[in-house]
């Protein structure tokens, strides 16, 4: 996936419990996509430092978290939503389990993030470990734009 291409339609993957689907719907916000791992220590680090940016909590950015699967591991639906349960966050939950749209995302490592403009255009992507802080300053930025 390469700068300014449109974000995929999601709505027809497979959704984890206690997915908030309708917010795929809602219009006009920026999108944060996330590609993560529960066998992925670090990703369960960034997505909790991630789901306190203000912008997320507040609800002006539509959260997409997309459990993929490292070298078909066996992972059970528990344990994911466990993972997903300690984040405290309505965002829509996706399952990866045939690496459809990692393919689709085209990218190798997790945590992978994917930062989608009001307009659905990708403006920014960053895959491997990293701070939020420039996540947060990308967020502050694509909400104050004049579109």
């Amino acid at each position: 996936m390469q700068m300014y291409d449109v974000l995929p339609d999601l709505s027809g993957f497979k959704q984890l419990p206690g997915s908030n689907q309708s917010l795929l719907l809602a219009g006009g916000k920026p999108t944060i996509v996330v590609f993560w791992s529960v066998s992925c220590s670090s990703c369960s680090y960034f997505l909790q430092k991630l789901t306190a940016i203000p912008e997320i909590k507040s609800k002006n950015v539509v959260p997409i978290f997309i459990h993929t699967y490292l070298d078909k591991e066996q992972i059970s639906l528990s344990a994911i939503k466990n993972k997903l349960d300690l984040l405290y966050c309505d965002a829509v939950y996706l399952d990866d389990m045939d690496d459809q749209l990692a393919d689709l995302f085209q990218f190798r490592y997790v945590p992978a993030l994917y930062l989608f403009d009001k307009q659905e255009r990708l403006r920014f992507k960053q895959i491997g470990k990293s701070s939020t802080s420039l996540i947060e300053q990308r967020l502050k930025r694509l909400l104050n734009a004049k579109q």
